[in-house]
């Protein structure tokens, strides 16, 4: 089976899922990248990709609004696909125009193309533009040979607008959880180096990670945290850069809480690893999709403290146990939230923080599972269109 995806950027989650995908038998994997990174997103790219890929050339039409923001251009991508000439091909969602030329492009040479989606808000009211997006994936579920949605909210989302149940398979953006357990549980047993390394002293610290956007909410852990009176005051970790890093670092000082707030940054994934082992909490009161920065927490082991609009929120919590969710915007349940964790064990820290193999999320997460899973969807499908 000879599969294209086509995507915007290499992620090191998402691109460790190809890893095994293309290692299955008799899978010939190509991935057609949009651009190869974004300024909000500086990996060091230093994983493996053991795949046939390239970064195609092209622009970022939407790249002067800011640094987060991107609309895909790439003319080549059809090329591309003719000299591949795939069986399949996975489109990554429909916000780039790229992702319409290859769809053309399947539709013109009766190729099937499934719609990867992590979607689940439906756009409200009779706005011209809302009406227009809807009638635009109308249009697009009638062509398409079927779709990848992270879960289930996001597919409602996809059978709303047209695509039939039967002809969707879950393919949740997950990072590796084996891998992420492993890792963590290994310096946990370095913990007094690691305190050493990043001078910590026995703070039970909240964890952050992730871009410092608008859309984060990151201003509501720094208000939470003004708020819990308890002494200490736990330690609040952030881990991440964007536009709003400047104004997140001036409320801090204006809450008086710049001394118990670290800023420590964009970090490669090595990094963030060993703030996993350190941490109690990882907290989250963004509102986006999906969100893989959670799945990473748990896979670690952490408690995790969501807002009710973090997409991957539902996901986890029918397969995790320790996870709360509150609702966005509520700094005094955020506050509440935190100060009940923190308070039911005297020793977050020393506590069993264990996946056993027969945890949910590994056996129905893991790289193997899902990777057997869309092949094996993909094959029936072909089957169905055949006959």
């Amino acid at each position: 089976m000879r599969i294209a995806v086509v995507t915007p950027i290499p992620t090191p989650y998402r691109d460790a899922f190809w890893n095994v995908v293309a290692a299955l038998p008799d899978v010939e994997l190509h991935v057609l990248y949009c651009a190869s990174g974004k300024a909000d997103r500086p990996w060091k790219k230093t994983w493996k990709m053991s795949y046939h890929h390239i970064f195609m050339q092209g622009w970022n039409l939407a790249s002067w609004k800011s640094r987060e923001a991107s609309q895909y251009l790439n003319p080549g991508v059809v090329s591309h696909l003719n000299r591949i000439r795939p069986e399949i091909i996975l489109i990554g969602g429909y916000n780039h125009l790229t992702m319409f030329l290859a769809m053309w492009w399947a539709i013109k040479n009766r190729v099937a193309f499934y719609m990867m989606c992590e979607t689940f808000r439906f756009e409200q009211g009779n706005r011209l533009g809302a009406v227009l997006k809807r009638k635009l994936l109308c249009a697009i579920a009638k062509q398409s040979a079927g779709g990848f949605p992270t879960g289930e909210a996001a597919a409602r989302y996809l059978k709303a607008h047209g695509w039939k149940d039967n002809a969707l398979s879950y393919l949740p953006n997950v990072p590796d959880i084996e891998l992420i357990h492993i890792k963590t549980k290994k310096y946990r047993n370095n913990h007094a180096e690691l305190k050493s390394k990043w001078e910590i002293k026995d703070e039970n610290i909240i964890l952050y990670v992730g871009r410092l956007v608008k859309k984060k909410n990151v201003d509501l852990l720094l208000k939470a945290l003004a708020k819990i009176e308890t002494k200490p005051k736990p330690m609040l970790v952030i881990i991440g850069d964007g536009d709003e890093s400047s104004n997140l670092k001036a409320i801090s000082q204006q809450l008086g809480v710049d001394h118990v707030t670290r800023f420590l940054g964009f970090r490669e994934p090595e990094a963030v690893l060993e703030w996993f082992a350190l941490a109690s909490v990882f907290a989250l009161p963004s509102n986006e999709t999906w969100g893989v920065a959670p799945i990473e927490a748990a896979s670690a082991g952490l408690h995790l403290i969501l807002s009710e609009t973090v997409g991957s929120g539902c996901e986890i919590s029918k397969r995790y146990p320790n996870i709360q969710i509150v609702k966005e915007g509520q700094i005094q349940q955020w506050q509440e939230a935190i100060c009940k964790v923190l308070g039911s064990k005297n020793d977050l820290f020393n506590e069993q923080r264990d996946l056993p193999e027969s945890s949910k999320m590994i056996q129905e997460w893991s790289y193997n599972a899902l990777a057997d899973e869309m092949i094996s969807f993909l094959n029936s499908q072909q089957d169905l269109i055949a006959v």
